[in-house]
C-alpha cells in the first residue's frame, strides 16, 4: 500500500485550520483508516468561534481578524513557535501543509532544519496564481514554494505555476467525496423543504451562473439554491421574483447538505472562475449520493464521467434548460445517469480513502527518488 519506500505506515504532522471537516480532518482521517499516525495541528479556535444558528464561524474578535488577514501579531507569532514545538516533539516522517498561508517561509525553513529526513508536502485547493487571487492571502504561500519537497495541486492548469516558481515535484491531486458524509438519502427521510426539480448548493460568483438560475425560474422548474455570497447578487442583478423569493440563502453542511442534493431530482454544477476550475468537490459528492448531475462541461469533466451516460452537460443556458428537462421528463434516464455515476466514483476510487492512497503512493514514488538520487530540498 505504501509502496517500497514506505516500506511502514509513516507519523504524519497534518498542518491546517481545521475549520471545515471536509479538508485537513477528513484526509487524517482516511490517513488513519490506512495504518498512519496523524497528527493534527490547527488554529481554528485561536481566530474563530461558533455561534449558534450562524451556518459559518465568526472571528473571536476585531483584533483576531486583522491579524488573520495580514498574518501578523502575537496570535501568530503563537502558533509558529507552537508548530516548532510539536514538530520537534513528535519528529514526523511526512509533514503535509494544507490549504496552509499563516506560516512564513523563516518558519518551514526552521522546520526542515528541525527534521532533516522528513518530507515536506504542500497542497491548496483554492488557486493561489489567479489574477484574482488576495497577493497578501498568499504571499506566505507564494515565498515558501521552493522549500517544499512535493506540491500537490488540484487543477492541472496550477502545474506550471508551482514550477515556475521554484517547485521541485509536482502532482495532481483531485478532490474526492467523505463516503460517511456523502451518500444517498432514503426519500422518506428527506424533509419536504429540501424536495425539488433542481438545486444548486454553491456559493456565489459574478461568472454567468445568476443568468442560468433565472432562466431555470422562468423555465417554471421548482428550484432550491443554498450557499453563501448570494446576498452580493441581489445588488448586481436583476432576480426573478421566484430566485428573488429564496433569500435569505445560506450554506448547509452536515446531514442538511445531504438532504439538499437527495431531495432534488437534479443537482447542477457550476465551476469557480476564480479558481479556474475545470471540475469542482460537487462532482464527486453528487454522483456519490446517486443524483443526477448536471454540470458545466469541460474536457476535464468528460474524461471523469461519461456525457449522457454517467452526467450530463451543458454549454450554454439553452443547453442547460434542454439537458434539464430532458432529465425531468424521463425518470428512467434520469435514474440511469444516477447509477451510472455512483457506479463510476466508487469504480474510480474518488472517495477520500482512495486519495489518500494515491497521496501515500505518489509520497512513496517521491521519497524513492529522493534515496536514488538525493533530491530532497536543502534546509536552508
Amino acid at each position: 500500500m505504501y509502496g517500497e519506500a514506505l516500506a511502514k505506515p509513516p507519523t504524519i504532522l497534518l498542518v491546517g485550520d481545521y475549520m471545515w471537516p471536509w479538508y485537513q480532518e477528513a484526509c487524517a482521517r482516511a490517513l488513519e483508516i490506512l495504518g498512519c499516525r496523524v497528527i493534527r495541528f490547527g488554529w481554528f479556535s485561536d481566530f474563530w468561534r461558533w455561534i449558534p444558528e450562524r451556518a459559518e464561524p465568526v472571528y473571536c474578535s476585531v483584533y483576531q481578524r486583522a491579524q488573520y488577514r495580514y498574518q501578523f501579531g502575537p496570535t501568530v507569532w503563537r502558533i509558529n513557535r507552537r508548530l516548532l514545538r510539536i514538530a520537534t516533539q513528535f519528529k514526523p516522517d511526512l509533514v503535509w501543509f494544507y490549504n496552509v498561508t499563516l506560516i512564513s517561509p523563516a518558519i518551514v525553513k526552521k522546520l526542515r532544519a528541525l527534521l532533516p529526513d522528513a518530507i515536506f508536502c504542500q497542497y491548496c485547493n483554492d488557486n493561489p496564481f489567479s489574477p484574482l487571487a488576495r497577493p497578501e492571502l498568499w504571499r506566505h504561500f507564494i515565498k515558501s514554494i521552493p522549500y517544499f519537497d512535493i506540491h500537490f495541486t488540484y487543477r492541472h492548469s496550477n502545474i506550471a505555476d508551482y514550477y515556475r516558481l521554484g517547485a521541485h515535484n509536482v502532482e495532481l491531486l483531485r478532490s474526492y467525496f467523505v463516503p460517511h458524509e456523502d451518500y444517498p438519502a432514503p426519500e422518506q427521510e428527506i424533509p419536504d423543504q429540501f424536495k425539488c426539480d433542481v438545486v444548486f448548493a454553491g456559493h456565489y460568483e459574478d461568472d454567468g451562473r445568476v443568468e442560468y438560475l433565472n432562466a431555470i425560474c422562468r423555465a417554471g422548474f421548482n428550484l432550491n439554491l443554498f450557499g453563501s455570497g448570494w446576498q452580493d447578487a441581489l445588488k448586481r442583478f436583476e432576480l426573478e421574483p421566484f430566485l428573488r423569493s429564496k433569500y435569505p440563502i445560506s450554506p448547509v453542511f452536515g446531514a442538511d447538505y445531504r438532504y439538499a442534493i437527495c431531495g432534488a431530482k437534479v443537482a447542477l454544477c457550476f465551476f469557480s472562475t476564480l479558481n479556474c476550475d475545470t471540475y469542482t468537490r460537487r462532482n464527486f459528492q453528487i454522483p456519490a449520493m446517486r443524483v443526477a448531475m448536471l454540470s458545466e462541461y469541460t474536457d476535464d469533466m468528460a474524461s471523469l464521467f461519461r456525457p449522457d451516460f454517467e452526467a450530463c452537460y451543458f454549454r450554454t443556458p439553452e443547453e442547460m434548460l434542454e439537458q434539464l428537462s430532458r432529465l425531468l421528463r424521463n425518470a428512467d434516464f434520469r435514474n440511469e445517469i444516477a447509477v451510472a455515476g455512483y457506479n463510476r466514483v466508487y469504480a474510480d476510487n474518488h472517495s477520500v480513502v482512495g486519495r489518500m492512497e494515491t497521496w501515500l503512493n505518489q509520497i512513496a514514488k517521491i521519497r524513492k527518488r529522493f534515496v536514488s538520487k538525493d533530491l530532497l530540498c536543502s534546509p536552508g
